[in-house]
């Protein structure tokens, strides 16, 4: 991104929604974006709470910069926007642009651009669309991506029968193998169905098996081959995952299609049994620096366990802004 035009264009596919009566803070260190903070407006004239918010997000990514923009839907924000910047210029931090974009277009308030004019879709835009890589309508639309499907009620029908054959010691194995459909990323990847979403939540119910799964989505922070047991030999089996290959935009396309492979895989299953694969997707998510999906996934997780141990985890590293390099 080389201007306000570009980051405009971009930021809705940065948060994975777009935003609606809102501030966005993208903060920014050594020429690169470092976070993102998504913050609603409350529908009354009181501000301060959500700013607070907001702030907090800032001081913990620490950026040298900011740039502040506000979405002015049902609800002028000028004003909101105009706090933030203030504040963040009281606490030091310099405030490298402040955006209004409302239905008519955009401007900014510093340089005076506007998005008067012929309107050209940036290239990185043009790029996200053809790697798979679209905008939800809202953050509402986000969570609900993550909610039981239609398929749910048949997946719980194959977990309770695997449920009532617990005794049997094989199954681990047979689960762990539904993964390799569940981790598909290629253009001919099969379909996952009810039987496969099924074998591949009861796998994650055992912590080290989804503990594994976490390491394979996440390069660099175990190497398969010094995992010991059969779990180990299970995922040293599973293919090489395309996205510790791929570059550039390749890598763009695999992740979109992991991130579609591993919803579906949420949304197919129980709530009585979704903690697991949820803290998965959302771990994924994380590490991935999409803390909104990992967010949605966190909420459905809590919901369907509140005692889960993995997703209060998570849920307190996303509290505190903790990035995966830390």
């Amino acid at each position: 991104m080389s201007s306000a035009a570009d980051l405009v264009a971009v930021l809705p596919h940065l948060l994975g929604y777009h935003p609606h009566d809102a501030l966005v803070m993208v903060c920014l260190r050594e020429g690169r974006v470092c976070l993102t903070a998504h913050q609603p407006l409350p529908a009354d004239e009181q501000t301060h709470p959500a700013l607070g918010a907001l702030l907090a997000g800032m001081a913990k990514a620490d950026p040298e910069a900011v740039v502040i923009v506000g979405y002015d839907d049902a609800r002028p924000v000028e004003e909101a926007l105009l706090h933030a910047a203030r504040a963040c210029t009281e606490v030091g931090v310099r405030v490298h642009d402040r955006i209004l974009v409302t239905h008519d277009g955009w401007r900014s308030l510093d340089s005076g651009e506007s998005s008067g004019g012929p309107s050209t879709t940036p290239t990185v835009v043009a790029e996200l669309v053809a790697a798979g890589v679209a905008p939800l309508a809202s953050r509402d639309a986000l969570a609900t991506i993550v909610e039981p499907s239609t398929d749910a009620e048949a997946v719980a029908r194959h977990i309770a029968r695997y449920t009532a054959r617990s005794d049997d010691e094989n199954l681990l194995e047979l689960y762990c193998t539904a993964w390799a459909v569940v981790l598909d990323t290629r253009d001919e990847a099969p379909l996952m169905t009810h039987k496969v979403a099924a074998r591949a939540v009861m796998a994650v119910h055992d912590v080290t098996v989804r503990d594994l799964i976490v390491v394979r989505l996440t390069p660099g922070s175990l190497a398969p081959d010094d995992v010991p047991g059969t779990t180990g030999a299970v995922l040293r089996s599973l293919p090489t995952p395309a996205w510790e290959t791929d570059t550039g935009w390749d890598l763009v396309r695999s992740h979109s299609r992991l991130q579609d492979r591993l919803v579906r895989l949420c949304a197919m299953t129980p709530d009585s049994h979704a903690a697991p694969p949820l803290s998965v997707l959302a771990t994924w998510a994380w590490w991935r620096g999409d803390g909104a999906l990992a967010r949605v996934a966190i909420d459905r997780a809590l919901r369907s366990r509140p005692d889960y141990r993995l997703a209060l985890l998570l849920e307190r590293m996303l509290d505190l802004a903790i990035p995966p390099r830390r």
